[in-house]
């Protein structure tokens, strides 16, 4: 249970801000390459940290105090940016700087954690029974985050995330001594990135597997995870950041599903089956339509699993014995290194390049501001909001729990006021009858909405989306708003499908050799 308590904080850290930040850059107003260039500190530090972090950490001091450093200045970093951000004092050049050096920390505590875990565990199979401690983990903080922290909205998702990490440093401590490997044998070659197993590419099947597999990679986690939460935003959803905790749920599952898949179709087929996933839930996030974005969500764990997971397997099965580490080293590089790089650089520049239809229009006040521009009035779900999905908006929940009043988690919204039938549409009789203007709470301040500008408003939304009666439904009024998530999520949909089809002719089953053969195949590669 020590053990699995660390892996418990080790990937509450990560979850603290993986999908938060995401939903926070548009409180930010950060273009769509600098959220990537924000998502693209993790797997930067998979690459960075292997050249000189790990092979201080494997030749001269003990794991559990490395994990103590680097979680105290990953930690420190992160509280840091909470800060910049809470005082209204961030920069891009600030926040990309200290989630850098987050990265660069983070990213060798998972291998020296995992070190602690193997070296220490009397059965070796039992790892997976700590390992899904992380998932938990990445479950918790988000549903804290979401009930008491102010979810994606507002930055203290940074000060969770960094007390977390910060208390694991101090809790690492308290874990078993993991006294270092020291230096390799005589004759023996770090190769921290795996770039010895390069020369295996000679085999054509391997060379397909990674191409497909690495190339299939760009458009899937790290372009999922910076645009996730604002799509469920802007679409409108429940508690997007406690809703995205579906992927993670999802994971236990399918990751306990694997086993029986390999053994029943192969491994081909299993990789098959994840890049598959990995359309399908694209296509199914780019319908817009609520129980189809659940869907998307509940997939994460078939995606991530059967394609991420079953990588390092084939990959393991494919490698001459001897040159094992090296083919897992080259796939982390590539999958969680260089993949996510480009993976995030790829959203960032399609996200922005299909803006909405509509950011702001003309209001009556904004703070001490008038007739100035503004963004539109909010809108929530009333049909939603009147079931039992209400209580995913875990603020609400709670803070009606702790309170005896009983309208305490009613939301005040153009719903409220001008939807007199409830029916999630407004029309203009309902329109007009707005006698004095709205005020709501938008962000920081105070806007007012007078009756001609929400008449100038509604007029723009029935124009864009040809309704010819004048009336305004509450999915009309969110896409005007929203980006073209349709199109965001089509483009690496056909992406991953063309990598699919190659492996689907041209991929094949990885074939364990016996000790001679594998000699002899690494002969003939060399």
């Amino acid at each position: 249970m020590r053990l699995c308590f660390a892996y418990f904080l080790q990937f509450a850290i990560w979850g603290s801000w993986a999908g938060a930040l995401g939903g926070y850059s548009a409180v930010l107003k950060l273009t769509g390459p600098q959220v990537g260039w924000l998502y693209a500190a993790i797997p930067l530090g998979a690459v960075i940290s292997p050249l000189f972090i790990g092979p201080i950490a494997d030749r001269f001091f003990a794991a559990q105090k490395v994990v103590a450093i680097l979680h105290v200045i990953g930690g420190l970093c992160l509280l840091a940016a909470g800060w910049l951000c809470a005082t209204g004092n961030q920069t891009f050049a600030a926040l990309m700087t200290l989630m850098l050096l987050s990265g660069v920390c983070f990213m060798p505590t998972i291998a020296l954690v995992n070190s602690i875990v193997f070296r220490h565990l009397p059965d070796s199979n039992k790892a997976p029974r700590v390992f899904i401690f992380g998932t938990l983990g990445w479950i918790f903080i988000n549903l804290f985050i979401a009930a008491f922290c102010g979810g994606a909205e507002k930055p203290y998702f940074f000060f969770v995330g960094g007390g977390a990490s910060i208390l694991l440093a101090v809790y690492s401590l308290t874990l078993p001594n993991t006294p270092p490997k020291g230096a390799p044998a005589p004759g023996e070659k770090s190769d921290a990135l795996g770039l010895g197993a390069i020369k295996l590419f000679k085999d054509p099947s391997f060379a397909v597997f990674v191409l497909c597999v690495f190339f299939a990679s760009i458009p899937a986690c790290n372009y999922f995870f910076p645009g996730i939460v604002p799509f469920l935003t802007q679409s409108g959803y429940p508690s997007p950041l406690a809703l995205n905790t579906l992927n993670q749920f999802s994971e236990l599952f399918f990751m306990a599903a694997l086993p029986f898949f390999i053994t029943r179709i192969g491994l081909k087929n299993v990789l098959l089956l994840g890049m598959f996933a990995w359309v399908l839930r694209y296509v199914s996030f780019a319908q817009g339509e609520f129980g189809l974005s659940l869907v998307g969500l509940i997939l994460h764990g078939f995606c991530y699993s059967f394609l991420y997971v079953a990588a390092y397997i084939y990959a393991d099965k494919k490698a001459p014995a001897d040159m094992k580490a090296s083919v897992q080293s080259l796939m982390t590089f590539l999958l969680l290194g260089v993949g996510q790089v480009l993976g995030s650089q790829m959203y960032g520049v399609i996200h922005d390049a299909y803006p909405p239809a509509i950011k702001e229009m003309t209001v009556a006040k904004l703070g001490d501001e008038e007739n100035v521009k503004g963004p539109l009035p909010p809108w929530n779900d009333i049909q939603r909001e009147n079931s039992a999905w209400k209580y995913l908006d875990l603020a609400a929940t709670v803070s009606s729990l702790l309170s005896n009043e009983e309208n305490q988690t009613v939301v005040r919204h153009l719903g409220t006021y001008l939807d007199t039938n409830k029916d999630n549409v407004i029309i203009p009789e309902e329109l007009n009858a707005m006698t004095e203007p709205l005020v709501f709470r938008v962000g920081d301040k105070d806007v007012t909405y007078s009756k001609e500008n929400l008449l100038e408003i509604f007029a723009k939304i029935a124009e864009i989306s040809n309704s010819k009666d004048g009336s305004v439904s509450h999915k009309q009024w969110m896409a005007a708003q929203a980006y073209n998530w349709a199109m965001i999520y089509y483009i690496p949909a056909l992406c991953i499908a063309v990598f699919f089809v190659i492996f689907l002719i041209f991929g094949r089953n990885p074939v364990e050799t016996k000790k001679d053969d594998q000699l002899a195949f690494r002969a003939e590669v060399e």
